[in-house]
């Protein structure tokens, strides 16, 4: 179990130096713990560079069933622990992505609140390059492409699409199609890239870096609620406009992008019952959204 439990934080955190610091071990010893399981198993589990260690292809799906087992151990040994005990406040530390924050879960929280009143947040917000921030923070929902790190659980994929306000389509120069966006303000969150790899994935030659560039995701699509303009939005910044009639989205042209948002939670901390509480919660909130936006 030992050897085990050493490789399963090692995977998870892509280190034989910072598995060693979670299980309270040294490096070496985390090292000897897996070189004793590989030789077990008959079988390398990891390619070792200079600074990371890598999984080999075929040990990834262990890993991932670790984890899950460890997940379970800990959750179980945490519900059995607190029987009897008087329930003291909840508390976690939060760091979540800028646009995350802003554009969807800022609006959910009174209602976690509400169900929650002996639970407490520290909330700390990072931009996309996941600078800024908690780094040591209990949770952290960030925008990646790395989904498949063994220490993530991801929460919703992405598709991008343009949308405007309601009264840009009832106007004379209405985007009906793709192509008709050629004539319309475009508007860029940090980069004017997303909209060029938009327009060339369409197969169109649109000049796409005219238009103002948002340094901050929330205020390019307040800019399209305001009518100024066709933001090229993901399926969680749109969610909560699109309901109330604010954004419109003129054509249902999707592209699907290889980022999500995922979870990541503390290495050590994944069974406390302030954490798992919000994080259940969470979860729940993530599936209505699916739901709503008709996603599987």
């Amino acid at each position: 179990m030992n050897a085990i439990r050493a490789f399963e934080a090692a995977a998870r955190l892509h280190s034989f130096k910072e598995a060693a610091d979670e299980l309270r071990l040294t490096p070496s010893a985390v090292s000897r713990h897996i070189r004793s399981l590989e030789q077990a198993l008959g079988i390398e589990l990891f390619e070792r560079g200079i600074r990371q260690v890598t999984l080999v292809p075929k040990a990834t799906h262990f890993a991932r069933r670790l984890s899950t087992a460890f997940r379970s151990i800990e959750n179980a040994t945490e519900e059995m622990g607190s029987h009897g005990r008087p329930v003291a406040a909840k508390r976690a530390s939060l760091s979540i992505n800028a646009t995350f924050m802003n554009l969807w879960l800022a609006d959910r929280l009174p209602r976690f609140r509400a169900a929650n009143p002996d639970f407490e947040l520290d909330v700390s917000i990072h931009d996309d390059q996941n600078r800024g921030g908690n780094p040591s923070a209990d949770l952290r929902v960030l925008f990646t492409a790395d989904a498949g790190n063994a220490d993530y659980i991801q929460l919703v994929s992405l598709v991008i699409f343009p949308v405007c306000a309601p009264t840009l389509l009832a106007g004379p120069n209405a985007p009906r199609t793709p192509a008709d966006l050629a004539g319309q303000r475009l508007l860029h969150e940090n980069t004017t890239a997303w909209w060029e790899e938009w327009f060339e994935t369409e197969g169109l030659k649109v000049d796409a870096k005219s238009g103002p560039i948002f340094h901050d995701p929330a205020l390019a699509v307040r800019e399209a609620v305001n009518g100024g303009g066709v933001a090229l939005v993901d399926n969680v910044m749109a969610q909560d406009l699109l309901a109330s009639g604010q954004l419109v989205a003129p054509f249902p042209v999707r592209h699907a992008i290889p980022e999500s948002y995922c979870l990541q939670q503390k290495p050590g901390h994944r069974g406390s019952a302030g954490i798992k509480r919000f994080r259940e919660w969470l979860l729940l909130e993530i599936a209505s959204h699916k739901q709503a936006m008709g996603m599987v």
